[in-house]
């Protein structure tokens, strides 16, 4: 029976393919009382280093598909894996009640899962998906249960599933995958990041998907529009492979601008650059065509590690980045810590709203030896190649004052030993506060260049959570609210006299394209993927009538008006 669904388009693409439900073996739990408690503490101990080891494969599995960045999140779940407190919390309940070691290990997560729900931070909220990631693996190889194996599929496979963890996605047979679709997400969720990471089609957020199609049925995922149709026509299917073949014969034409410079019609050029998490993120950058990087965000460096990495292990990342990039600049984000993102091996103080608190430059200032010892890596790496040093999280002058005079010392330092860097260094900051918008004029007359983070650019001037889903729909960076803060930023730098980029989600945005460079932008940093992209939409268009469309929808009410107006730009092109 013919169907149609609709979600959310996650990661482009279009394709026909049989429906495999990723539904887990149905775990047995004996609940009741056990005679020989020994045996099922070394039950428990061996279920949690069988899932230590799958673990540590699936790092490496997602460090090389995906970069180290990407990777970063299974160094999360190993050290939750080994929470003593946690293990111990189970141990009591084996000894004391005389439960079996899956039930005991099912009571204290359930209670744990509930606990993080219930808070307020959003960024510990979001770790209950992670926790019972991490349980249900350990539940599994607590009782032997065999663990639905994605990494040996038939062809053209569409994983069909409520969601996708981390360790899921990272196993996945990229061979015989061809889409995926879930019921929950949305575009910033993992299951969507990790299939534009993994260029694969996904809509995510169909409620129903599970019911509505069965094992092996044929369906369409357009990941252009997020419908999909299950039990297609014959016309239906002719017509999405059609598409497909358009699709594909675009991105194989997009390739012929590798080597070509973001240039307009009327011959203004602007930088085409690429974000990134850590060096193996490099290739990417370099087989997109990108001419620089306007975000490396060195945060995974840190997250990475059990300890904050020494001056020697950041300057050996830093330098090999910088390297790999030749004479293009590298623009190199100092420690963005707390917010969405906490260190274990950081006590980070509890807080009612974490993205309002002690997080990034705030932390380096109160903790200026983290800030020296990333200023000291930084400035050696400059040695090798084009480095821009970016700080994130600014609100006042006092701050970037502050944080110069910490680079100047360390500059003296380094020169006094007789060490080669870049005297010259660029020292620039994020503009993701409205304090930074609203004065970017004399922000400019403080620094050599902003990039402007738009994830919390928007989330801060439009007083919306990023992270909660209730009012999701309420954040918009085409809000015009928004919109006239990028402007006066963009204006602010250029009356100062230096660049200004970009390097939030925004950048990548296509529709967004033409009134950004009508503003001004001098530089789109995006994912990788993004890059050709942009190149074709800036190739196509011309400054003027862009400056015109820029005045046409600065004029207007809501987000909806300005997309319309910017679709109708576009037709007409």
């Amino acid at each position: 029976m013919r169907k149609v669904i609709n979600g959310i388009d996650a990661s482009p693409g279009v394709v026909v393919g049989k429906a495999f439900l990723y539904e887990e073996i149905k775990l047995v739990i004996n609940k009741g009382k056990v005679a020989d408690s020994k045996a099922e503490e070394e039950k428990l101990l061996k279920g949690r280093t069988a899932s230590k080891e799958q673990l540590l494969v699936i790092r490496e599995m997602t460090a090389n598909k995906l970069g180290e960045g990407k990777a970063a999140i299974f160094d999360g779940h190993i050290t939750m894996l080994e929470d003593e407190d946690f293990f111990d919390d189970i141990l009591d309940l084996i000894q004391d009640d005389k439960l079996s070691a899956e039930y005991a290990l099912e009571q204290v997560l359930d209670e744990n899962c509930e606990m993080l729900a219930n808070l307020e931070d959003p960024y510990l909220r979001e770790r209950e998906a992670d926790l019972r990631d991490i349980g249900r693996r350990w539940l599994f190889n607590t009782t032997k249960t065999p663990i639905v194996d994605l990494g040996n599929l038939p062809p053209e496979t569409v994983i069909i599933a409520n969601d996708l963890t981390p360790s899921d996605t990272a196993q996945v047979d990229l061979v015989n995958t061809v889409a995926f679709v879930t019921q929950i997400g949305g575009k910033t969720a993992h299951t969507s990041i990790m299939a534009r990471s993994l260029e694969l089609p996904a809509v995510v957020g169909t409620k129903t998907i599970l019911s509505e199609v069965k094992k092996g049925e044929t369906m369409i995922v357009d990941a252009m529009t997020g419908e999909i149709i299950i039990n297609p026509t014959v016309e239906e299917i002719t017509k999405a492979l059609a598409k497909k073949a358009k699709y594909k014969a675009d991105k194989e034409e997009l390739k012929k601008l590798l080597h070509k410079t973001a240039t307009s019609k009327d011959g203004v050029t602007v930088g085409a650059w690429a974000n990134i998490g850590g060096p193996t993120d490099v290739a990417g950058v370099l087989n997109n065509g990108a001419d620089g990087i306007g975000l490396y965000r060195t945060e995974f460096l840190f997250m990475n590690s059990t300890d904050f990495p020494t001056e020697d292990e950041q300057f050996a990342a830093y330098k090999e980045v910088v390297e790999k990039m030749g004479k293009l600049p590298v623009t190199i984000r100092t420690m963005d810590i707390g917010g969405d993102k906490a260190l274990s091996y950081m006590d980070l103080p509890e807080e009612e709203n974490p993205f309002l608190g002690w997080r990034a430059l705030r932390v380096c200032l109160d903790r200026p030896e983290i800030l020296k010892t990333q200023f000291r890596a930084l400035l050696r790496a400059s040695g090798f190649g084009y480095v821009k040093i970016m700080l994130p999280m600014i609100i006042s002058i006092e701050e970037v004052r502050k944080s110069r005079e910490l680079l100047e010392v360390c500059m003296a330092e380094l020169k006094s030993e007789g060490v080669i860097f870049d005297e010259k260094v660029q020292l620039g900051i994020m503009v993701e506060t409205p304090a930074v918008a609203f004065r970017a004029k004399y922000f400019a007359k403080e620094v050599d260049f902003f990039s402007i983070g738009t994830n919390d650019l928007t989330q801060y001037t439009l007083a919306v959570d990023r992270g909660n889903e209730k009012i999701s729909a309420l954040y918009d960076s085409f809000n015009p609210g928004v919109l006239a803060a990028i402007k006066m930023a963009i204006e602010g730098a250029h009356e100062g006299g230096i660049s200004i980029s970009m390097c939030g989600e925004f950048a990548g945005d296509e529709l967004a394209t033409p009134i950004l460079f009508g503003m001004g932008l001098d530089a789109f940093s995006m994912s990788a993927i993004s890059v050709l992209g942009i190149k074709k939409t800036i190739i196509n268009l011309d400054k003027k009538e862009c400056e015109a469309l820029v005045e046409r929808v600065m004029a207007m009410s809501t987000a909806d008006e300005i997309r319309a107006e910017i679709r109708k730009f576009n037709e007409s092109l």
